[in-house]
């Protein structure tokens, strides 16, 4: 969407970006067009680049800002799952290069250059110091005239931990009833370990300084509603056989909670059942 009115550069696996390069990216579902960004499986010298938008598996985030750090000189906005992105890059590239963000629109992959748009959803982004920096402002404006409605955070930390609480209790729960995210609504069970999933992160969260204002449990059904039709990144990695990031969503809670003697027992079995699957 950004690449109707900006320059983009997508990098990607080369099999997708062989195809978009053919083809261009075909997207359907809530939203329905064919997109042409450049695409390129490797990063080149970005000089000019304004930004860059990283949405890697969290797993993945330390060796891609070790890519990105020597060859581009922008700031960073990470739309990605998880917890400590955001830290990592500023690990790695400096503080000020960090800009935090949430984006909970649901997408499938069906193949090279194809996919699904299967649910709407929010976008916020935000300045890891609070700050209400020009630049920010301008970013979310350019998505915002794309068609990607978003949102500026003064507090963007706390928005990151409510989109963690509200993954944990969709993602872990559809990878193992290998079921797309609106069957959590049609069953009791499901229902009421969402609610518990949520509680204990909600728990883990006011112990570190970070108090979700809000009903969490309502949150997390709200989305699963929104994205009924999709497939959880979590269940999607696990029928492709890949590593999910479980460890960065539920196993940064149970991690967190450790350290602060919050217990979260839920949270614990998920970790262990999916690391479980993944094998």
């Amino acid at each position: 969407m950004l690449s109707g009115r900006h320059d983009v550069l997508l990098i990607g696996r080369k099999s997708h970006v062989d195809e978009i390069k053919k083809n261009g990216l075909e997207i359907s579902g809530k939203t329905n067009f064919v997109a042409h960004p450049d695409a390129a499986a490797a990063m080149g010298r970005e000089d000019e680049a304004d930004l860059v938008i990283l949405t890697v598996k969290a797993y993945d985030t330390e060796k891609a800002v070790r890519e990105i750090v020597d060859k581009c000189p922008a700031p960073i906005l990470s739309l990605q799952n998880g917890l400590k992105n955001e830290d990592t890059i500023s690990k790695i590239a400096g503080g000020k290069r960090a800009v935090g963000g949430i984006i909970t629109h649901g997408v499938r992959y069906l193949s090279p250059g194809k996919i699904i748009h299967t649910g709407t959803g929010e976008t916020i982004i935000g300045e890891m110091d609070g700050s209400l920096s020009e630049r920010i402002k301008k970013f979310a404006n350019a998505l915002t005239e794309c068609g990607i409605e978003t949102k500026v955070s003064g507090n963007i930390r706390t928005e990151i931990w409510r989109k963690a609480i509200v993954n944990a209790a969709i993602n872990p729960l559809t990878a193992i009833l290998g079921c797309k995210n609106g069957y959590l609504l049609e069953d009791e069970h499901a229902k009421k370990l969402m609610k518990e999933i949520c509680m204990e992160g909600m728990a883990v969260s006011k112990s570190i300084g970070i108090d979700i204002s809000g009903d969490i449990v309502e949150k997390a059904r709200e989305v699963a509603r929104l994205t009924a039709d999709n497939h959880s990144s979590m269940l999607q990695s696990i029928n492709r056989n890949k590593r999910t990031e479980i460890d960065y969503i539920n196993g940064e809670i149970v991690r967190t909670g450790r350290r602060n003697g919050i217990e979260t027992p839920i949270n614990s079995a998920l970790v262990e059942i999916v690391k479980a699957m993944e094998k």
